[in-house]
């Protein structure tokens, strides 16, 4: 039985249905050197795991024999990385739909099932929101004490001085994590 693997480099990545695999949408590698000849390969990963390889991207070629072999696992029903470099991490349900997933784009941000909304470090956000609640009861207990503020003026009408004070400095604007997203 004839063994052949080899290490080829990635140039291009397409969705498409793979030649002679009529079970669906795959990622489709094109081997550097190769594109001439129509050299390509499926790629594949780990169950719970789709990559779209970037340009450049190092992969193994496996043939033994006339047999091909499947070294990992592809779901069709899972939608794939939108874009090269794009990584996506899932899981399914008992019927193999599409349950959870993070992505890891191109670009560094994580999304974590959606990008509606930005993640916080909570230690972070803890610290601004107590500095501005320390800053407001300071405020309250200091500036705005009614009964020595408290005037009366020649009509009778009490009237309440608007009291004077420094604006708060607590932010929570260190709190954003602008890399990961969440719903």
């Amino acid at each position: 039985m004839k063994f052949l693997a080899n290490l080829v480099e990635i140039s291009t990545t397409t969705i498409g249905q793979y030649p002679g695999d009529i079970s669906g949408d795959s990622i489709i590698a094109t081997l550097k050197g190769s594109a001439s000849k129509g050299e390509t390969a499926q790629v594949y990963a780990q169950a719970g795991f789709i990559s779209r390889p970037a340009k450049s991207t190092k992969g193994i070629r496996l043939r033994i024999g006339s047999l091909d072999i499947i070294i990992g696992a592809f779901n069709y029903k899972v939608p794939l990385p939108t874009n090269p470099g794009d990584s996506k991490l899932y899981s399914t349900d008992s019927d193999g739909n599409e349950a959870a997933t993070i992505k890891a784009l191109a670009d560094g941000i994580l999304e974590i099932n959606g990008n509606a909304d930005f993640a916080v470090a909570f230690n972070d956000l803890k610290a601004g929101f107590d500095a501005l609640k320390a800053d407001l009861n300071t405020f309250i207990t200091t500036k705005y004490n009614l009964h020595t503020h408290v005037s009366v003026t020649s009509l009778g009408t009490p009237t309440v001085p608007i009291p004077t004070g420094s604006s708060t400095a607590a932010s929570i604007d260190a709190s954003k994590i602008d890399s990961v997203k969440v719903p």
